[in-house]
């Protein structure tokens, strides 16, 4: 990971992220915990994503995932919206970029800090804190053509954790001066989640995806995510077999 991405990424978390955390957390305080949750959920995600392929980063991703997935329980109401929960995820959030400053600016966080909100957070939501497994994937041959690097993705579905952040890590090796397009020919359904993952890096590479068709189309246009990537030629109907 070059210092120009690294000092990019934290560029758009000041300038872009950092303000929709505020806003979201700023909900969460007025008691609108779905809305504060919904907002906060985008600039989260990326910087799980990002943070993941950012090496001395990993930490930060990992104790991103455990903030979001109590977020997540809150959403669905799994956990209740209780004057206690929801200070504990506000307390999760702050903690998240409290993490990526103490490693921009010292090399590494404080983990005892980091341990210490996880046990919390996971006996509130009645968990043991143990990370999962990531499950191996292979859904990604990159390719170049003459004035772009193709992303294709060889898999038929698109919807696992592990396959956003294999799709993210092929695009993070790839130069920010040359034009990426998403290759998606052999996808039949792609999943919101997995966009929303890849739409943070809309703003460091020039994206653009190729071959959309079926559901994975639909999903596309209708979460508006070409207001974010630029669509190309959709697929054919031999693709689409």
């Amino acid at each position: 990971m070059s210092d120009a991405l690294s000092e990019e990424f934290f560029a758009e978390v000041s300038d872009k992220y950092y303000p929709q955390v505020l806003e979201g957390l700023e909900r969460l305080g007025a008691g609108d915990v779905t809305g504060g949750i919904d907002i906060l959920a985008r600039p989260l995600h990326t910087i799980k994503g990002v943070t993941g392929f950012m090496p001395g980063f990993e930490a930060a991703s990992q104790f991103t995932h455990k903030v979001e997935s109590f977020l997540k329980k809150l959403h669905a109401g799994t956990l209740p919206h209780t004057s206690d929960n929801i200070e504990l995820a506000a307390h999760g959030v702050n903690s998240v970029f409290a993490a990526i400053e103490q490693i921009r600016d010292q090399g590494a966080p404080d983990q005892s800090e980091i341990d210490a909100v996880c046990q919390v957070l996971a006996k509130a939501a009645g968990e043991d804190g143990q990370p999962g497994k990531t499950e191996e994937t292979a859904c990604v041959r990159v390719e170049n053509e003459a004035e772009a690097a193709v992303v294709r993705i060889v898999c038929p579905r698109v919807h696992k954790k592990s396959q956003s952040q294999e799709i993210t890590a092929a695009i993070l090796a790839l130069s920010q001066e040359k034009s990426v397009i998403l290759d998606v020919s052999g996808v039949r359904s792609f999943g919101s989640g997995v966009w929303e993952d890849l739409a943070g890096l809309a703003g460091m590479w020039s994206i653009s995806v190729r071959g959309l068709c079926g559901a994975c189309r639909e999903n596309f246009y209708a979460w508006d995510f070409d207001a974010v990537f630029r669509p190309l030629a959709e697929c054919t109907v031999e693709s689409a077999k």
